[in-house]
């Protein structure tokens, strides 16, 4: 089983068919995107849930994962558009490939061409499951009402997401804050894939309710782990990512949150002003990190990512799993630890 290859094999094919050579270069740039990059870090969930309670059939399941995948790519593109990115995984992403013909053109017809691109994925991911021939009917039922659920209420998440931004004069409670984790991040990259495999085994719906209650909470560390790392060296898995970014665009984490609590009056004025500001300068940014360190933001966010680490293990100790992939949930756990 090599998904990269299913991937190949699925847009090569699509374009094959494709009508025009416009829409020729659509799926090229779609598949590309999603080939230059990404941990199949959801599908690799699907699989080892899916053995960990007891599957057998992991490679007749290559359609259902290329649609866990396609799906995730599918939100990563729409998410790109709300935050105005133009580079994902080190390279253009689809609005950055059509800017180089575009930008001196239209410079929304980059950004139409990722939104068309997204809902193109959505539809595949649709139609991969309904062809998939060793998914029974019902199954498939189940599958596309559990997917229609969790886009509906990702898409609740990504709004209150986007609309937590200082230009708004956002004001958000920490419950609010997990509330946008809960729904934009634990629901699809966590409780799709395991719920996914619940399906597929006939997993009885008191066990379906613990792997709920792990996915909130481990995507909920999920996602303070990201934010803490966006801000402070750790040896978390997000790492290397990228910093400041949130700060930039003026997202309200819980470093920064907890950081306008603890400072004094003219660090919060400092941490306030320049939140948004997507030209920081160095000085400006190693003085924010010097502020969210002496007033101990950096302990706060530390202390709630290890609380919810805890909360998570207690979760995965729930779960009716076969004992010998437990440790395979806790390498994934430990993975986002600060």
């Amino acid at each position: 089983m090599n998904l990269d290859q299913d991937i190949k094999n699925f847009f090569d094919n699509k374009i094959s068919m494709a009508p025009n050579l416009r829409s020729i270069e659509l799926l090229a740039a779609a598949r590309d995107l999603i080939l230059n990059g990404g941990k199949r870090a959801r599908p690799k969930l699907f699989k080892l849930t899916y053995i960990a309670y007891g599957g057998k059939n992991i490679d007749k399941l290559d359609k259902l994962i290329l649609a866990i995948e396609i799906y995730h790519q599918f939100l990563l593109i729409h998410d790109d558009i709300i935050d105005k990115d133009t580079i994902r995984y080190d390279g253009p992403n689809i609005t950055g490939h059509y800017l180089k013909e575009f930008a001196d053109i239209d410079d929304t017809i980059p950004e139409s061409m990722a939104l068309l691109a997204g809902d193109l994925l959505y539809s595949f991911v649709y139609e991969i499951i309904l062809k998939d021939n060793y998914v029974k009917s019902d199954q498939k039922v189940e599958i596309l009402q559990l997917i229609c659920e969790i886009n509906e209420h990702v898409i609740y998440g990504q709004q209150l997401d986007t609309l937590n931004v200082k230009s708004l004069g956002s004001s958000i409670s920490v419950d609010e804050l997990l509330d946008i984790h809960a729904k934009k991040t634990a629901l699809y990259s966590i409780k799709l894939p395991m719920r996914l495999a619940g399906i597929l085994l006939h997993i009885n719906h008191k066990e379906c309710q613990n792997i709920d209650i792990f996915a909130m909470l481990f995507g909920i560390y999920f996602q303070l782990s990201d934010d803490h790392s966006d801000y402070f060296n750790n040896k978390s898995a997000f790492n290397n990512r990228p910093k400041y970014r949130d700060y930039k665009q003026g997202k309200i984490t819980y470093p920064i949150m907890t950081g306008l609590e603890l400072s004094d009056k003219k660090n919060q004025e400092f941490l306030y002003k320049n939140l948004g500001n997507k030209n920081l300068s160095k000085s400006s940014i190693q003085k924010v990190i010097s502020t969210l360190e002496s007033c101990g933001a950096v302990q706060k966010s530390t202390e709630i990512v290890n609380d919810y680490r805890d909360k998570t293990i207690e979760a995965l100790n729930d779960l009716n799993i076969i004992e010998k992939f437990r440790p395979d949930f806790l390498e994934l756990i430990n993975n986002l630890q600060v």
